[in-house]
């Protein structure tokens, strides 16, 4: 595994996939109100929105601070992404180029009630969170772009990100090793950074 890196970024890139595919999922099968309730929850008798939250509410244009402000319009929009499954950029990866995986169809399960659609896998090194790690210049730097990252387009053709699904952190907590370069040894003897990717 040398350096560990493609093994974060193949963890990194599959934990966005499956969650973009829970989140579908979680919206073809809930209302409005249960959505949100589960996004924003009572805890100890208080609701709380998060700073992810608090972005993606900048984002849609509500100022509001307080989960229980919002009006039921404006907690549809907060809750709902809409991602079009028409128009889903984001696969998932593995890190050997296995030609069987080129096209599949998910979500067979009886679990997820017939809601299939065909993706596909690339190689771990082709992953767009591989190039963030190579390119990034320090960690604030990575989250900025792993948080823009565009992994879909919603129904009114609007561009969907990994911080819109709330994921910022969490990827940044699998990659936060993997930005450090390994120092390693060349068979001359001579030491060499080896970082992410080809």
């Amino acid at each position: 595994h040398l350096t560990g890196d493609i093994h974060a970024v193949t963890a990194a890139n599959n934990l966005l996939a499956a969650q973009m595919d829970a989140r579908i999922f979680h919206e073809l099968t809930q209302k409005d109100q249960a959505l949100y309730d589960r996004l924003v929850p009572t805890v100890n008798g208080q609701r709380k929105f998060s700073a992810i939250q608090l972005r993606r509410l900048k984002r849609l244009g509500i100022e509001k601070t307080d989960p229980d402000s919002l009006t039921s319009e404006e907690r549809t929009k907060f809750a709902r992404l809409d991602i079009d499954p028409e128009n889903i950029q984001w696969t998932r990866v593995v890190d050997l180029n296995d030609r069987y995986l080129r096209k599949i169809t998910i979500g067979q399960s009886p679990t997820e009630k017939g809601f299939t659609r065909e993706t596909s896998f690339s190689i771990s090194v082709a992953s767009e969170i591989m190039a963030i790690l190579a390119l990034g210049t320090d960690l604030q730097d990575i989250k900025q772009r792993l948080a823009s990252m565009v992994v879909a387009l919603d129904k009114s053709g609007r561009p969907v990100t990994a911080d819109d699904l709330g994921m910022t952190g969490a990827l940044m907590v699998l990659l936060r090793e993997a930005v450090e370069p390994t120092l390693m040894q060349t068979l001359e003897g001579t030491p060499v950074l080896v970082h992410t990717g080809p």
